[in-house]
């Protein structure tokens, strides 16, 4: 299968030889949102600034400056799709960005799984065709450990309860079959999304740091052949997913990297979430 050709040798076009725009404000960090709220809820508040753009056929894909008690990072909406965003990814890492998280939604494909609990991919189930550019063929590939112990560790501390597992992560979200749902839950994966799996062989390939979660969306229900938002049961506030990604950088992630000994003392009790909402909804 054509799939299978992965090559572990530079491309005929790579990132960096591409003619990025000068200029441009660069943060050690920026925070990637698949929710559009997000981003327009973020260039509201006071501060908040663009620093800089990519481009593409479709235009300019900015990011903006978001500053709080003196830590700075840059925010951005995320491409939905595995082609897309690992196309977003390798640009922002060649224009200098070192960290990126990542956040969206998922679907469930368990109904004993609640709405917006925070979910760490641990591993991915390959169900896509951008990942085998990245990594060998398998049909699962691991989210590396070292990162996924360092974004659990800054949730746990902050007594944000989250919850570890495989996700399924497939092209076709119109082609999630009661058939295949039902295979992917006897693999292991309880949760489906678009790109994981990519990021993860992405973030191997060019040994780049990426921290990723989700929220609990919609439920993909194979008994019945349905589909369900459960938009009833999303109560959480958009922003309260935003303030978990700033605040693990901020308390968390940001501090593992210049000084362990001061990510104790600040994680054992002065992280907390400024939404009111958040308490409610991760007790």
């Amino acid at each position: 299968m054509l799939l299978e050709e992965f090559e572990n040798v530079p491309a005929v076009i790579e990132p960096t030889d591409r003619s990025l725009l000068s200029g441009g404000e660069i943060c050690d960090t920026i925070i990637l949102s698949f929710n559009g709220e997000i981003l327009e809820r973020v260039k509201q508040i006071d501060g908040v600034y663009e620093g800089g753009y990519l481009t593409n056929l479709n235009g300019k894909l900015p990011w903006y400056i978001y500053e709080k008690d003196g830590s700075k990072v840059a925010v951005a909406m995320a491409l939905i799709g595995a082609p897309m965003v690992v196309g977003f990814l390798e640009e922002l890492k060649a224009r200098g960005f070192k960290n990126v998280i990542v956040l969206g939604s998922c679907g469930v494909l368990d109904q004993a799984s609640q709405a917006d609990k925070i979910i760490l991919p641990s591993s991915a189930l390959r169900d896509e065709g951008t990942s085998y550019h990245y990594a060998p063929a398998s049909d699962e590939i691991a989210y590396d450990e070292t990162l996924l112990l360092t974004m659990e560790n800054a949730l746990n501390k902050s007594g944000i309860e989250n919850i570890r597992t495989k996700v399924w992560t497939t092209d076709a979200f119109y082609r999630e079959t009661a058939a295949k749902v039902k295979r992917r839950l006897e693999a292991g994966a309880k949760v489906v999304d678009m790109e994981s799996s990519t990021i993860m062989a992405w973030a191997q390939y060019r040994q780049a740091n990426v921290y990723q979660f989700f929220y609990t969306a919609d439920y993909v229900d194979h008994h019945n052949h349905e589909w369900d938002a459960r938009r009833e049961q999303r109560k959480a506030d958009a922003m309260t997913f935003f303030e978990i990604a700033f605040n693990c950088w901020r308390f968390g992630l940001k501090l593992l990297v210049t000084n362990r000994y001061e990510l104790e003392l600040l994680l054992s009790g002065l992280f907390f979430l400024s939404s009111k909402d958040s308490a409610e909804y991760f007790d």
